[in-house]
């Protein structure tokens, strides 16, 4: 029998027979990022019965294809390493070997379309960033297609292609995963893939696993028709029998018409769970249910405006979305970080604010108390009035490996800007005076100090200190609830408010609008903005 070799993009696949019944889930390739520290499942397809071993780094692991056809096998814990080795999958009569393997971390990017965004879609400095990405090879991605199925489909994954590693032409990598995965680089110097799983324009609830609706009572409309639409439930087995009856009593009345020779009118019936709220589930049953089999250190996530109405509905999704995807990977710490949508629209000058985006970011701030090991990149001084597409990724990949730089590989470095903790009142001393409020950071947070920052939201430099600037964007208000813009000043490391209009502050906001920029300028002293916040919930 003579060699065949067959290239599929960087993937080689080595075979002595032309029928080639061997195969690996699309998740393998050549030029893969495997994780390091965690025990490595491999599986695919060979000929039932057919004896399958997978060799890499010194070790072999076997696995006997069942009556089906599948045949899974797993390799012990790796090391990180950066040498680029073979992957080999050897059957009955076949080899498949996968070249150029590294280990480290792999970390998955979802969401919408600011994080699908790419340098390709006007990043600042995008062509400096993308001709550098070549500096950078043991930076890997591998992009999931966009498909939707109703119930989940849990063996192959839908690539659009193989891995690839970091290239002057890396041009549809995530600008914010590339970002983020660039900063690990630089600080950890250890491979770094991104397993990208994102659909522009989506809102949360595709992306959520079936069970995670089952975790809040606010979420019971969502189970309850994910349930009718599973035929493996109790409630769906009776639905689909419904649907089937519904479907035979349709298609007799249309073939009668037809013999008839008359026209039918009558649409067919829909499939159980064909109305599931908001899609619920279906881009997760095909764009993350089939890659939980695949270890990764961790998720960073980059969605909302689809949300964009909402706030506590979000944070309680957010916080489901979450422990749902860390019990179907079967790691209850897997760390998650998101981000915290950007200004866009107009700018107001309504001290009350609470337009826009406004709630939707407080209820991203406040899960923060619900989400353990997880963290919130602020990008609330990065955005832009026109545009819901801010070109300014470099900080918000950043700013998300900050979180992971700190809390998971721990590293001494402040991960966020000032985050709201505590908020006491002074009352005025004297009749016709007015009181104050001292507004209290988490210590962490605070960095080495509080300070007045300027950043230009539409390029990449820096943030710099303004200490000549007004301290802007805190509003407070009585107990007659009317908002009143307040004189503001840093106090150590706190900052104390007050205003004429309001002689007994009860309640304060800060960057509480769609638009702030421009008018919320304290940040830390690392260059860090705050998170704009509310103590009230009128």
């Amino acid at each position: 029998m003579n060699a065949r070799i067959l290239l599929w993009g960087a993937a080689v696949f080595v075979s002595v027979q032309s029928w080639g019944k061997l195969e690996t889930s699309r998740i393998f390739s050549s030029d893969m990022v495997l994780q390091r520290g965690k025990p490595v499942p491999v599986w695919g397809k060979a000929a039932p019965g057919e004896k399958v071993t997978v060799s890499f780094a010194g070790q072999s692991a076997e696995a006997t294809a069942d009556d089906k056809g599948s045949w899974r096998a797993t390799l012990q814990p790796l090391e990180a390493s950066k040498e680029d080795r073979a992957f080999v999958v050897q059957g009955a009569t076949e080899k498949l070997e996968y070249r150029n393997v590294l280990v480290g971390d792999v970390w998955v990017c979802s969401g919408q379309s600011n994080m699908e965004m790419s340098f390709s879609w006007g990043v600042y400095e995008g062509d400096t960033f993308e001709h550098e990405a070549a500096q950078f090879p043991i930076i890997r991605r591998i992009k999931i297609k966009k498909v939707t199925k109703n119930l989940p489909e849990p063996y192959d994954v839908p690539s659009e292609g193989p891995w690839s590693k970091a290239s002057a032409s890396f041009k549809g990598c995530s600008a914010t995963g590339w970002f983020f995965a660039r900063k690990l680089v630089q600080e950890l110097d250890v491979p770094i893939g991104l397993l990208e799983s994102n659909w522009s324009g989506c809102r949360i609830e595709p992306f959520m696993s079936p069970e995670s609706f089952k975790g809040d009572p606010s979420l019971k409309p969502f189970s309850d028709a994910l349930e009718a639409g599973d035929p493996a439930s109790e409630v769906g087995k009776k639905a689909w029998s419904g649907a089937a009856a519904a479907a035979a009593t349709w298609a007799a009345e249309f073939k009668q018409a037809v013999d008839a020779g008359k026209t039918f009118g009558k649409a067919p019936p829909s499939f159980p769970g064909a109305n599931v709220p908001s899609g619920a589930a279906r881009q997760y049953n095909w764009m993350i249910a089939p890659l939980v089999s695949f270890p990764v250190k961790g998720a960073i996530w980059y969605q909302g405006c689809s949300n964009g109405n909402e706030d506590e509905s979000y944070l309680v999704k957010l916080a489901q979305l979450a422990a749902g995807w860390r019990q179907a990977w079967g790691d209850g710490e897997m760390p998650f970080y998101w981000v915290q949508l950007a200004s866009y629209t107009g700018a107001t000058d309504d001290p009350a604010g609470g337009n826009g985006y406004a709630r939707i970011r407080d209820a991203m701030r406040r899960a923060m108390d619900t989400i353990p090991h997880g963290g919130m990149a602020v990008t609330i001084d990065v955005g832009n009035a026109g545009d819901i597409h801010p070109k300014a990724k470099l900080f918000v990949g950043e700013r998300l490996a900050l979180w992971a730089l700190a809390k998971d590989y721990g590293k001494k470095v402040v991960y966020t800007g000032p985050l709201f903790k505590k908020m006491t009142v002074d009352e005025p001393e004297l009749e016709g005076d007015v009181g104050s409020v001292t507004l209290e950071f988490d210590a962490a947070s605070v960095g080495t100090g509080l300070m007045v920052g300027k950043k230009n939201p539409l390029d990449n430099t820096p943030v710099v200190s303004a200490p000549d600037a007004k301290l802007e964007g805190f509003a407070i208000a009585g107990a007659d609830r009317k908002w009143h813009w307040a004189d503001a000043k840093i106090v150590g490391k706190t900052v104390v408010l007050s205003s004429e209009k309001v002689p007994a502050p009860v309640a304060v906001r800060y960057a509480h609008r769609a638009n702030p920029m421009g008018h919320c300028n304290l940040y830390n002293k690392e260059g860090l903005p705050a998170s704009p916040f509310r103590t009230d919930n009128w």
